[in-house]
């Protein structure tokens, strides 16, 4: 999978020191300003803002960018963020951009057309499955390290760190009542990784947020 050009350029580095430290993955939370949580007017607005180009792919048009108007206080704001097309009640592909924060409107734009050319997780769809997909968004705010899945609260997102692969899991990818190991074994196999490698604290480092997400 790839992170990036700023990821990229670090290769090198990272090659000889062998490893890329958890601490230097994200921002420190002294750095961040405050998260303004999404309410529902706002996940619609930038659910709607993820469907334009499935939209206008459908109907052989331009993407036209949303202008936001009526809430501009927290989609302006920049943080996580994810994109999630459903096929049949199951993940088809996702493209998300973790280790550096996007302003809301623009990023979920952005994932949106990159997780119909070229997702971070899964597959493309195809012209016949089309009509039966749905798209989900979701916003990661207070992304922190956890030492085990005792630290992933109910309801939270969850990242796995290996090397340079990242893997993401949500709530929503475990419908009904689930354990937090089992997000974390979702989040790892997403990444290719083994469903238990996040019982490996020397390969896997965990981390977990706070999430506004909304399926179609």
């Amino acid at each position: 999978m790839r992170l990036g050009p700023l990821l990229m350029s670090l290769g090198l580095v990272l090659l000889l020191s062998g490893h890329l430290r958890a601490q230097d993955f994200f921002e420190a939370p002294s750095e961040r300003p405050p998260a303004l949580r999404l309410s529902a007017q706002e996940l619609n607005f930038i659910l709607k803002v993820a469907k334009e180009p499935l939209m206008a792919l459908r109907e052989g048009r331009a993407v036209r960018p949303l202008e936001v108007t009526s809430f501009p206080r927290a989609l302006n704001q920049s943080a996580p963020l994810a994109v999630t097309l459903w096929l049949d009640h199951q993940i088809l592909a996702r493209a998300f951009e973790i280790r550096q924060p996007q302003p809301i409107v623009l990023g979920i734009l952005a994932l949106a057309q990159k997780v119909l050319e070229q997702p971070d997780q899964g597959r493309l769809p195809t012209m016949e499955e089309w009509p039966r997909l749905k798209v989900g968004v979701a916003v990661l705010h207070g992304l922190l390290e956890a030492e085990s899945d005792q630290e992933v609260g109910s309801g939270q997102a969850v990242v796995v760190l290996e090397g340079f692969t990242i893997g993401l899991g949500l709530p929503k990818d475990m419908p009904g009542k689930y354990e937090n190991s089992e997000l974390l074994a979702k989040a790892c196999q997403m990444a290719g990784l083994r469903p238990n490698s996040w019982l490996l604290p020397e390969k896997v480092t965990i981390f977990a947020a706070l999430v506004d997400e909304m399926v179609e």
